[in-house]
Formats: structure tokens, sequence, C-alpha cells
């Protein structure tokens, strides 16, 4: 067990912990500035070039999509709404599944109520929940910011709510009950503190989570996006055209691998929300 233990916090696993962090920040931030590096190349994405789905070739390096636009160019300003979406949907589950916790653990009033609501949507399967909202409103930034809200919020809630009940009897947790503050006081001033580390971990999953959840919806054609040039949609277009250039889906698929692996494996290395 010693062995074990030095092997999981040794001077290689903190090597490759920053190794990987310093790798997810450059894809990342090579990802946010791609429309920038796009505009300074002069590459434009949505103009036709070439024939569709034509090879690589000279001033191509990944050739054409459907309409004969360059792959190159799509992929430098497709990761940025992709990743920005992601993020938005994100905060926005985290922070209603955080207060649905919240409440879950100190209120009792209101913890029967919201169990039903959490457990009905526990439930559902994702993308079946993710094809009738986009199916019913349309896509864009507020559907998919529901979507993750429905999908992830029960999750975060019932993970909030164990974390919330492992210090909900601690010593300065009880003073402030006799202090006589109030039940929000106390979650917001003494219990979230002590949450920080868990909560920061389970949101880098949901974060990974929402990146596959939108680029599911994008490879099943649903268009999450309103622009339609995100990496997900990128792959199903592709699709049709893979024998004439397989470079039309399979970089958008590779560069969606690029961020999602790394993240994945660094949160697996950090321990620090550790179920």
């Amino acid at each position: 067990m010693r062995s074990w233990a030095r092997a999981r916090t040794g001077p290689g696993t903190a090597r490759a912990r920053w190794a990987l962090l310093g790798f997810a920040a450059v894809i990342i931030a090579s990802t946010l500035l791609g429309p920038l590096i796009a505009a300074a190349l002069g590459l434009d994405g949505a103009r036709t070039t070439a024939p569709a789905f034509s090879p690589p070739g000279e001033g191509m390096p990944l050739g054409t999509d459907k309409l004969g636009r360059d792959v190159t160019a799509r992929l430098l300003t497709g990761g940025a709404e992709l990743l920005g979406v992601a993020a938005l949907s994100t905060l926005a589950a985290m922070l209603v599944g955080i207060a649905l916790g919240l409440a879950l653990a100190l209120s009792h009033r209101l913890a029967r109520w919201l169990m039903i609501l959490i457990d009905t949507l526990v439930v559902l399967p994702s993308i079946i929940t993710m094809m009738l909202l986009i199916y019913g409103l349309g896509g864009g930034l507020a559907t998919i910011i529901l979507v993750m809200t429905v999908v992830s919020a029960p999750f975060i809630a019932r993970y909030t709510r164990t974390l919330t009940a492992q210090v909900a009897g601690s010593e300065y947790v009880l003073m402030a009950r006799l202090a006589g503050d109030s039940a929000p006081r106390i979650a917001v001033r003494e219990i979230l503190p002590n949450l920080t580390g868990p909560l920061l971990t389970e949101t880098g999953y949901r974060f990974i989570g929402s990146l596959y959840l939108v680029a599911a919806a994008g490879f099943l054609g649903l268009r999450p996006l309103d622009s339609g040039s995100d990496w997900a949609t990128m792959v199903a277009e592709g699709l049709p055209g893979i024998a004439l250039n397989p470079w039309a889906s399979l970089a958008p698929a590779l560069a969606i691998a690029a961020v999602t692996i790394p993240v994945n494996l660094l949160l697996d290395r950090s321990g620090t929300g550790a179920r």
C-alpha cells in the first residue's frame, strides 16, 4: 500500500500531471484563438474554394468539405464556439445543481419534493432528453444550456448533497446554527468553501460531458449550434464524402479528441474529486 501511495504521489506523477496540464492548456488556447489565427492567415471557411470533397492539395492541406469550403479554415474557426457553449452550459448546470444539492441537504421541507423531481430526471436517458428538447425548441445557445442543465443538474445535486452531508455536522456549522445564521448564509459561508476541490473536479467532468453531448447532437445531424460551423457538425457533414476526402470528418473528430482526452486524463490523475 505504501508503494502504491508513493506511485500515486511521486515526482513522476507530478511531472505527468503538469505535462497534461500544459498540453491541455495549449490545445484549448489554440482552439480559442483559432478564429484569429484563421483571419491572420487569410483563411475563409465560409467561401467555396474548390469542388466538394477535394483531397488535400496546394493551399488546402486538409482539402474541402461537401460545399467545397476549406476544411483547415473551418477547423480553425469551429472549435471556439463549441468550447464556449460547453463552458456556459456547464456553468449553468453547476449553479443549478449545487443550489439544488444544498437545498436537499439543508431544507427538509424541500427535500421530499425535490427528490421526486431529481429522481425523475435522473432516469431519463440524456440522449433522448437532448433530442426532444432540440427537436422541440431548435438549436442554439439557450437550448444547449437548457439541455445540459436538465441532463447534468440532477447528478450534480446528488453529489453536492452527499458532500454537504459530510460537513453539515461539523463544529463550525453547528456554531453557525447556534449563532442564528440562516440556512443560505451557512451554505455560502461555511459549507461551500469546504467543497471547492471536489466541485471543481466535478465541473471538469461536466464540461467534458457537455462537449460529448454537443458532439453527439452534431453527429446525429441535429445542428445544436446556430452557425453549423462547429467541429461536431463538421464530422457529420463530412461522412458522405469520406471516401473522397476523409479529412473532412477525421480532422474535426481528432480535434475534439485532442481537447477531451488530456482533460479527462488530467482529471483522473488529480484525485481531488474522487468519488
